[in-house]
């Protein structure tokens, strides 16, 4: 049996109890036949909790919660980051609007400050 609850973040997290005889569950090698485990699961990661209590369908959801933050990662999902265009451009990759001087500067590329005047420039 499932059941899901919204985290204090907004993340959906679907739970049920996994273990190492079932198919769908990521075990490995060291975990004895007939062991159960407590699994977290939402868009971002998969969770394990190894000890949690009988009635835990019956937890509140900031009581799950509680349980979340006890269970180890066991998968971490990573989404593309979203890329936003620069200001005043409505397009993504093509760099400024023709005849824009938008130039970026950072220390590390800024020209030194001209201490010393040239002659003439006096």
């Amino acid at each position: 049996m499932e059941t899901s609850f919204t985290d204090s973040d907004g993340v959906l997290w679907n739970v049920r109890e996994d273990g190492a005889d079932d198919s769908r569950s990521y075990t490995t090698s060291d975990v004895q036949p007939g062991t159960t485990w407590l699994r977290f699961e939402s868009d971002l990661e998969v969770r394990r909790l190894w000890h949690y209590p009988d009635d835990w369908r019956g937890l509140s959801p900031i009581q799950m919660e509680s349980l979340l933050d006890r269970a180890s990662t066991v998968i971490a999902r990573f989404r593309p980051a979203q890329h936003r265009a620069p200001r005043g451009n409505t397009s993504l990759g093509h760099g400024p609007k023709p005849g824009s001087d938008l130039r970026v500067t950072t220390p590390a590329d800024a020209p030194p400050a001209n201490t010393h005047p040239r002659k003439g420039e006096e």
